[in-house]
């Protein structure tokens, strides 16, 4: 081992005499190291990875010394293996030198280097309000400012995209743009003057259905012949998204349901009963309001 004294005489080892040898020191080896990542942003602490640890033959503990350099300077008082991102800013060059080291001497050391690119600009919010969305809204968009990590000069501009499509709209989106099933998401540009312009993007909302809504309903007529099957109308239909004219009836005999259909047969009419109707607006998905119709007379 390092540091045995060796004799080769018979008499006993005297260390005043020659024919003695000490083991020399064994130097470790260099480590293999990666840095990361590879494509920083002056958002992003500089990371050291030991991939294939340094050896040493004497089985001295290893410890490894790191230096770091920016464009060719090196940086006093930085000498671990994770360099944080607010020594870097956008542009620079570093390099990490890792050196594994036995206590006694160093062994040879490996390098790894990296650019700091742009960091693009980010928000941190963006939401559409109303959170529930119909034909009739006017739909808003708030987002917090722009931040720049490199801190650039961030030009902002906000748009509107429905199911996909950019819209050549700014601030307030009305029903002109949209319809029910929608999909709806704000758009904020932030141009720091150096990355490639993408937006950044809320999360969708889909427009929903508008509840049809039926003014008023009547009977044919009052008089109410008994061979004669009794009909409604309605007197009037709002549906804000535009939907087909719809209805659920139910037919009512001396106030006791009897049918669901939309025209009450005959066959259920008896002289001297009195007969109503409740229509409900329905346009295919939801029901509306209900009205009620005014009394009618069976007559012979």
């Amino acid at each position: 081992m390092r540091g045995w004294l060796l004799c080769c005489l018979v008499s006993a080892c005297d260390t005043q005499n020659t024919g003695k040898a000490v083991i020399p020191n064994n130097l470790p080896t260099t480590p293999e190291i990666s840095l990361g990542p590879e494509m920083p942003s002056s958002l992003d602490d500089l990371v050291v990875d030991i991939i294939t640890p340094s050896t040493d033959a004497d089985g001295d503990p290893i410890e490894y010394l790191v230096e770091w350099q920016v464009d060719g300077d090196t940086v006093d008082g930085v000498d671990t293996l994770t360099l944080e991102h607010i020594f870097t800013r956008r542009g620079e060059s570093w390099t990490a030198i890792v050196t594994a080291f036995d206590g006694i001497a160093e062994g040879g050391s490996t390098s790894r280097s990296v650019t700091v690119l742009n960091s693009r600009p980010t928000v941190e919010s963006i939401t559409i309000t109303p959170s529930a969305i119909y034909e009739a809204s006017l739909v808003e968009c708030t987002y917090d400012e722009p931040v720049d990590a490199d801190n650039d000069v961030v030009q902002q501009l906000q748009v509107w995209a429905v199911n996909g499509v950019e819209l050549d709209v700014r601030g307030t989106l009305d029903g002109t743009y949209f319809n029910k099933g929608d999909s709806i998401e704000c758009l904020v540009y932030a141009d720091d003057g150096v990355a490639e312009l993408e937006p950044l993007r809320s999360e969708a909302s889909i427009v929903l259905n508008t509840t049809p809504h039926v003014i008023g309903c009547s009977l044919e007529r009052n008089d109410l012949p008994q061979s004669d099957d009794v009909r409604a109308a309605s007197t009037g239909w709002i549906d804000e998204d535009g939907d087909p004219e719809g209805y659920r009836y139910q037919w009512y005999l001396n106030w006791d349901p009897v049918s669901t259909e939309e025209v009450l047969s005959s066959e259920f009419l008896q002289v001297g009963d009195n007969v109503f109707v409740e229509m409900t607006a329905w346009d295919g998905e939801t029901d509306g309001n209900t009205v009620r119709s005014d009394y009618g007379t069976v007559i012979d």
